[in-house]
């Protein structure tokens, strides 16, 4: 974990930021961050979990502990831009393309 730079932290959220440093350690709030910003807890859930109430103060902490986003599945984009082209050309979408894999069964 790297250590956040609080050098980031803009005008307004000083105090908020402070506040929930007291409260949590910062081992605490970047694991909550990353299961944000990886798909295992959703916006309103960190938010809860942090006892944020404004959701610039989420986005200013992902900034200050510099929570990397994700890497982009490249198969998933080569799906989309397939879709995005068959569309583009007039022509039908096949089933399979038309939600994303994360959305599909597996059995």
């Amino acid at each position: 974990m790297t250590a956040p730079d609080l050098s980031r932290i803009r005008d307004g959220y000083d105090d908020d930021i402070a506040e929930l440093r007291r409260r949590w350690t910062d081992e605490q709030i970047t694991d909550a961050l990353e299961r944000y910003r990886h798909g295992g807890m959703d916006r309103d859930t960190v938010m809860a979990a942090l006892d944020i109430d404004y959701i610039g103060t989420l986005y200013e902490l992902i900034s200050v502990y510099q929570i990397a986003a994700p890497e982009p599945d490249r198969q998933e984009e080569e799906c989309q831009a397939t879709m995005m082209r068959l569309l583009l050309d007039g022509k039908e979408v096949p089933p399979e393309l038309r939600q994303p894999a994360s959305w599909r069964v597996r059995h």
